[in-house]
């Protein structure tokens, strides 16, 4: 039997107990518009001496208002309006997110071009790939890396095309044409160009391409994903609507632009006024989240499990008394968390212990996110709901949400006042879901992509009468929230004919302070087995105070004593699961999966088929 649920209205957020807004200035309204440069134009008007972004410049933020800032998409887009480019030519911006990014990506929809965004950590191979595959007229990249990675590209494919570097490389030294970003910004302004401009943007129909994003997926060669203004506009309109963003909101931005979660941010102060500011970098977001304040936070859920580690740890470095008042007040604001997302009255005495729990504990885990925060959203990946309920209990709504790039993000979200735990949330953006016979979730509407592009093979695969086939398995419950299972590809089937999610596993590991990440294996095999890599900084500290000698991180990690420790985590996590699920082997790896070795997408998930394949030798000796 098909199952199938409508998008509702947007739900408007209820404030919680620590939302602090600013008295400075009043929400600006929304803006909207059939495509983005139409809404751009609009905010412009609404919002002109207001800020759009903050990054820091010589270790102090700097703020950059609408107008400060349009007068620089004017200079990029004089620029590319010069090269004599046309309606749909790609440009790619191979870079860090930054607010130069940003400038990029709107001149470039103003002018009718096509941005297509390369993650700074892709590979030569997939440089070339993406290059080749929408045949870009011009690339902007950030630093001398992307640069050598380009100089390996054109030797390749013998097809150079002109270079915008971001950062002061010396003109004229490469074999290609070179321009920095600077000479732009310092370029005078032509005459005229604010209504060659307008008129242009003006042109762009909702129909265009708006950009083509290229999948890095867990498995195999990238895939073009062509996302429409239209898509843009639909998803930034719900996105803002449903957390009733405005310009009294600070984001702190730290996801990568090249993803369409960073992406779909990069856009969201067009339509609601939102403020980015800018971390310094991934390694500096807890120091940041102090400085900045924001009163939203955009995240995938490898963050909030690095925080949560880091609370761990230090609660575990404390009295027994500090302890056992932290535990007490966990359980506590669980109870309250619990009760709110269910609409239950919520009974006195427990109310009373919740303001008691607050002040001791609760409010002080506030303050170390800044202290502001209404609400965080979590996606690109499942979150353990352990974790979800961790940050309610703590006041800090986190809202799970699901979506893919083929949907331009997310189609469900769950609401501050309209949640469930441990789903994704009810339907928005006037998307329709459906279920299949096999539990594919299958979706509909104004957000699906148009096509893979160049790839209609492909693009044939993913739909089905009209809906999307999203790959993922799931189900509705009878609130009308959606539950994501598993990946339809990724189900581990074990020889004994059992159906086993994997990711439910890795969550129930991934829950102790000790692990930092893991892959399960077992398919057609008898039974299941992990590689773990460690938190070195947890280990390092346990050992010392175990007064464990070792020569380097490397050799403790393979050592008898931290595999006795860790069998006991994996034991703890198999309390949690069904007989046929629970792990029966695991390796210790020595080193932690990354981006940079390979192990890891841009949005921080396992690459279960390199891991698989670079950690052979260590699957098998479990079987």
């Amino acid at each position: 039997m098909l199952e199938t649920t409508k998008a509702t209205s947007a739900s408007h957020p209820s404030h919680s107990e620590n939302e602090t807004s600013s008295k400075a200035k009043k929400p600006s309204l929304a803006v909207d518009g059939k495509t983005v440069p139409e809404a751009y134009l609009r905010r412009l008007e609404l919002s002109a001496q207001d800020p759009i972004v903050r990054h820091k410049k010589g270790g102090t933020y700097v703020t950059i208002t609408w107008t400060e800032f349009h007068k620089n998409v004017l200079k990029i887009f004089s620029y590319l309006n010069s090269l004599g480019l046309e309606n749909d030519e790609k440009i790619c911006i191979f870079s860090q997110s930054s607010p130069d990014w940003m400038l990029i990506d709107y001149a470039s929809q103003c002018a009718g071009l096509v941005a297509v965004p390369i993650y700074h950590s892709n590979s030569e191979e997939d440089v070339a790939y993406i290059l080749e595959n929408c045949q870009a007229k011009l690339i902007f990249v950030d630093d001398e890396g992307c640069c050598t990675k380009l100089d390996g590209v054109f030797k390749k494919t013998n097809r150079p095309i002109p270079v915008v570097t971001l950062f002061e490389k010396a003109t004229g030294t490469s074999p290609y044409p070179t321009k920095n970003f600077s000479e732009l910004l310092r370029a005078p302004e032509t005459k005229g160009i604010d209504a060659t401009f307008r008129k242009m943007a003006a042109q762009v129909l909702p129909t265009a391409t708006a950009s083509i994003v290229y999948t890095s997926g867990t498995t195999g060669c990238p895939k073009g994903v062509v996302l429409t203004q239209s898509n843009f506009t639909h998803e930034a309109r719900a996105l803002a609507e449903a957390v009733q963003l405005t310009n009294t909101d600070d984001t702190l931005t730290f996801l990568p632009f090249a993803h369409i979660m960073g992406r779909m941010e990069s856009l969201i102060p067009i339509f609601s006024g939102i403020v980015l500011n800018f971390a310094e970098n991934i390694n500096t977001v807890a120091q940041d989240i102090g400085s900045v304040g924001p009163t939203i936070l955009v995240s995938v859920p490898r963050i909030y499990e690095k925080i949560y580690s880091k609370i761990l740890s230090e609660v575990q470095s404390q009295p027994d008394l500090k302890k056992n008042i932290f535990q007490w007040a966990m359980a506590v604001g669980r109870e309250y968390a619990r009760l709110k997302s269910e609409h239950a009255v919520i009974p006195v005495f427990v109310a009373l212990k919740y303001r008691v729990a607050d002040q001791l504990v609760l409010s002080k885990i506030r303050t170390k996110m800044g202290g502001k925060i209404r609400l965080t959203i979590s996606g690109g990946a499942p979150l353990a709901r352990d974790l979800c309920e961790f940050f309610h209990a703590c006041g800090i709504h986190i809202m799970e949400g699901y979506g893919l790039t083929e949907t331009t993000a997310a189609i469900t979200l769950n609401r501050p006042d309209d949640m469930c735990f441990g789903t994704v949330g009810r339907p928005f953006a006037e998307s329709e879901l459906r279920i299949a016979e096999d539990g594919e979730i299958l979706v509909r509407g104004p957000v699906v992509f148009k096509e893979y592009y160049k790839n209609p093979e492909a693009t044939k695969e993913v739909f089905q009468d009209g809906w999307f086939c999203t790959g993922d398995i799931g189900e509705i419950n009878e609130r009308g929230f959606l539950k994501i299972t598993d990946r339809k590809k990724e189900l581990i089937v074990t020889s004994g004919g059992k159906n086993i999610a994997p990711q439910k596993l890795e969550n129930a590991l991934k829950g102790s302070r000790l692990v930092s990440n893991c892959m399960v294996y077992g398919d057609k095999q008898k039974y299941i087995v992990a590689l773990l890599t460690l938190n070195e900084a947890e280990i390092l500290k346990w050992a010392k105070e175990k007064g464990l000698s070792h020569a380097s991180y490397k050799e403790l990690s393979q050592s008898k004593e931290v595999s006795q420790l860790m069998d006991n985590e994996v034991k703890t996590a198999n309390g949690q699961l069904a007989s046929y699920e629970t792990i029966k082997k695991f390796a210790i790896l020595p080193t932690d999966f990354s981006i940079e070795t390979g192990e890891m997408t841009p949005s921080l998930k396992v690459k279960r088929k390199v891991v698989t394949t670079k950690f052979k030798d260590y699957i098998d000796k479990m079987y």
